[in-house]
């Protein structure tokens, strides 16, 4: 099984936020940085059905471009990503969640929704 370190998922996250244009402040001060939010949980699922499950849980929320990569899916939301991973567990699933953007009420009820569906 090819595992992703975190530091990964982290950066895919944070990737499309940091080069997008709608970082910048109304006041033309600069870049902000992208909020970024996470989560994790613990399934009592196989890793396998817990990898399509947060497939079909960014599909279902209205993601775009979701790509599943082994464990590890993510996709975009208007001007957010974000990156969900499952990890083998000894028959259940340890699952990390982020998701990076400009705004941080967004990104925390994104956050949630997609906690509340896993």
């Amino acid at each position: 099984m090819k595992t992703i370190p975190l530091a990964i998922v982290v950066t895919v996250v944070t990737s499309a936020c940091v080069t997008s244009n709608l970082n910048r402040s109304s006041t033309g001060e600069g870049d902000t940085p992208p909020q970024l939010w996470s989560d994790h949980k613990l399934l009592q699922i196989p890793v396998d059905a817990c990898a399509e499950r947060a497939f079909n849980v960014l599909s279902a929320l209205g993601y775009s471009g979701v790509v599943r990569n082994g464990n590890y899916s993510y996709g975009n939301f208007n001007e957010n990503r974000a990156a969900v991973k499952c990890v083998d567990n000894g028959g259940s699933s340890f699952v990390y969640l982020a998701v990076a953007g400009p705004r941080r009420e967004t990104v925390e009820g994104l956050r949630d929704a997609i906690t509340r569906k896993l």
